[in-house]
């Protein structure tokens, strides 16, 4: 079955030698109309042939007219027709000569406003050089009203541009015009309203952090990966950025994430904090940026100025929306990046994986392994590619013991802290080295006396003791941050003679501590035994006999410095004292322990919660916490003891809350 002309139906002739042997396009003679409309004499003709014979009688219609970004014009598909028949179904055709007009249209609209071309003009450029700025302000400023509306700026194209449909009829008009001066836009003519430059400022590029300055990037596009700030950190300086740093913000995010903590906080905190928006405005008014983590300085704030006491644990960071926590990208040395997220321990992660070229060969220049004396130079207190804090990258020189403690290392580390901690062992490494005979000598004087020796067997024997006390001499004397030859000969030559009598100081201050100790789990042990038929009295005893040996552990030489150990026989005593008093009257004791019980599961609490990323201020405040709560126990159980600072239930409750409150 074929289509004829004007929409017929037509069927070949039975009788014709084309006859279920045709083509697509056939011709026929003539028309007969029977039983239905049979083509005659009939021949398999191209269709390509009728355009060209069928001339004014062929019909064309344009469909889809649209840019073509690789063409450089708009272009529609082109249909012919002839009498009713389609012999030409889409042939792509310019569409500028065509329709003039809405070729103009599409081109003003997909070319110049949607920048849709393979090279742009210099127009182009600045025109969306000046749009990506003001952009860029609706990013930092979460808003989307300060520039102008698309159809403005189709406007002024259409209004310079009268009949121009392409990028050849554009180049021509401007190299007629001489330049293209009219049709670079303002800044005034694409924003609706400027911000001052005070409130700009509350947005900076860059953010000055430990003493480098970072770039920052700002999005505005809620629920994607990269909404918010994002500051970007190269791998090289990502360790020597403290997390804390970057709690902060930017000045115009951290009043919105100042009040979104507060609206986050527990209904039982939360109302004595209202109206939150002035609690706000005093917080930002009064509060200074401290170094601290910003949940740690706003409880303590608070509690400061309204009196409130809020625990660390009570704000809820995760509930912020993404936009008010920082998002850190770390960088490779050509900009590319590496990861990404709002974790401040992204920091800390990349640590490990800089493959900066120039920190490679710092490496190669600056370390070294088997060190047995100071023949390496000066060491700085960090190096950098500039010589500056300020530099792409950062490193801390360190010496480095080796486990066998015979040897040292020069290592680069790119946490300060942590090079300081392994420099301090290194330097007294290398001292140990150095004098070894007189440590040799010293290990042979310091013997326990005979009546004590078996007092070290609740601490892994004599051996770990001696151990333990030649490490803590050697520290005690040697573990400086010395950075010279000079500094290091000058130390020597005034403390290498104070080795042994140091180490007879150590041993004198040390005997008292095993005396009290053995007679403290001594003493308990009768008064158990005696007690063995009360269940209660003897779990008592054990769990005496149990926190001694918290307090006094394997390691206590190591982990306790000397003015510590004198603090210790009081501790012991005082243990002691409770443990025979107990005997006598143990309900009193137990009525003396309530007082003191809370304070305990408090410190268990704080240690269970402490977590990876708490500061060192709050790890020095648990540690302060601990030794407070023994003062305590003395002013509790053995008075006559004394103590060594004020002390009180009141102090330690403070102190808790002031604990609390750090993150």
């Amino acid at each position: 079955m074929f289509r004829a002309g004007k929409g017929k139906d037509v069927m070949i002739f039975p009788g014709s030698g084309l006859f279920n042997k045709a083509r697509s396009w056939v011709v026929a003679a003539e028309m007969v109309e029977t039983s239905r409309v049979f083509a005659r004499t009939v021949a398999n003709i191209d269709n390509g042939w009728l355009e060209e014979l069928g001339g004014d009688l062929c019909r064309r219609t344009y469909l889809e007219p649209h840019w073509e970004k690789k063409r450089g014009e708009v272009v529609a598909s082109e249909q012919v027709s002839l009498f009713g028949l389609i012999i030409e179904p889409a042939r792509k055709v310019s569409y500028g000569k065509i329709n003039p007009a809405e070729a103009s249209q599409i081109f003003i609209q997909s070319a110049l406003v949607n920048g849709d071309v393979n090279k742009p003009f210099g127009f182009m450029k600045h025109n969306q050089q000046l749009i990506d700025d003001i952009v860029d302000i609706e990013n930092r400023f979460r808003r989307r009203d300060l520039l102008i509306e698309e159809q403005r700026i189709y406007e002024f194209y259409q209004e310079r541009l009268p009949g121009i449909y392409d990028i050849r009829t554009l180049a021509r008009y401007l190299k007629q015009k001489k330049n293209d001066r009219f049709l670079r836009m303002g800044k005034d003519a694409l924003i609706e309203y400027a911000p001052d430059d005070e409130q700009l400022d509350k947005y900076p590029d860059r953010l000055d952090i430990e003493n480098h300055s970072l770039e920052c990037s700002y999005c505005f596009d809620p629920g994607q990966d990269d909404d918010g700030v994002t500051l970007k950190v190269p791998s090289t300086l990502a360790p020597s950025v403290s997390p804390e740093s970057i709690d902060w913000l930017v000045p115009g995010l951290y009043p919105q994430k100042i009040e979104a903590l507060i609206r986050g906080l527990p209904k039982i905190y939360r109302r004595k904090l209202v109206p939150v928006k002035n609690t706000v405005d005093v917080i930002i008014r009064e509060m200074p940026k401290t170094q601290t983590s910003m949940i740690s300085a706003l409880g303590e704030f608070i509690y400061r100025r309204f009196g409130l006491d809020i625990p660390a644990a009570a704000w809820s960071e995760e509930s912020l929306p993404d936009h008010l926590k920082m998002r850190v990208a770390i960088t490779a040395p050509d900009g590319k990046e590496l990861r990404a997220g709002r974790d401040p321990n992204i920091l800390r992660q990349a640590a490990g994986t800089d493959k900066s070229d120039e920190l490679k060969a710092a490496r190669l220049k600056w370390e070294k392994t088997g060190i047995t004396r100071w023949d390496f130079g000066d060491l700085p207190e960090f190096i950098s590619d500039t010589g500056q804090k300020s530099g792409r990258w950062i490193a801390y020189p360190a010496l480095e013991p080796s486990e066998a403690g015979r040897l040292v290392s020069l290592r680069l580390y790119r946490q300060r802290e942590k090079a300081l901690t392994v420099h301090h062992r290194g330097v007294a490494a290398l001292y140990a080295i150095i004098y070894a005979k007189d440590i040799k000598f010293l290990k042979r004087q310091l013997t326990l006396p005979a009546d004590k020796a078996f007092m070290a067997d609740y601490f892994g024997g004599a051996q770990n003791l001696l151990k333990q006390m030649v490490d803590r001499v050697i520290q005690d004397l040697f573990g400086k941050n010395i950075r010279s030859q000079k500094a290091f000969d000058a130390h020597a030559e005034s403390v290498a003679p104070k080795i042994l009598s140091a180490g007879q100081e150590l041993l004198d201050s040390l005997l008292p501590v095993l005396t009290a100790y053995h007679d403290a789990r001594s003493q308990i042990h009768k008064l158990q035994q005696s007690s063995r038929n009360n269940n209660q009295v003897v779990s008592f005893f054990q769990e005496q006999t149990a926190e001694l040996g918290r307090l006094v552990p394997e390691t206590f030489i190591t982990i306790y410095d000397k003015q510590r150990l004198d603090h210790l026989i009081r501790y012991i005593q005082a243990a002691a004292i409770r443990a025979r008093r107990a005997a006598v009257d143990f309900e009193k004791d137990q009525s003396k322990a309530k007082g003191v019980v809370k304070f305990t599961e408090g410190l268990n609490q704080l240690l269970s919660e402490l977590s990876p990323r708490a500061s060192d201020e709050k790890r020095q405040a648990v540690e302060d916490y601990f030794w407070m709560i023994e003062e305590y126990k003395v002013s509790v159980f053995a008075q006559e003891l004394k103590t060594a600072i004020p002390i009180s239930a009141k102090r330690l409750e403070q102190k808790l809350g002031e604990i609390k409150r750090m993150a």
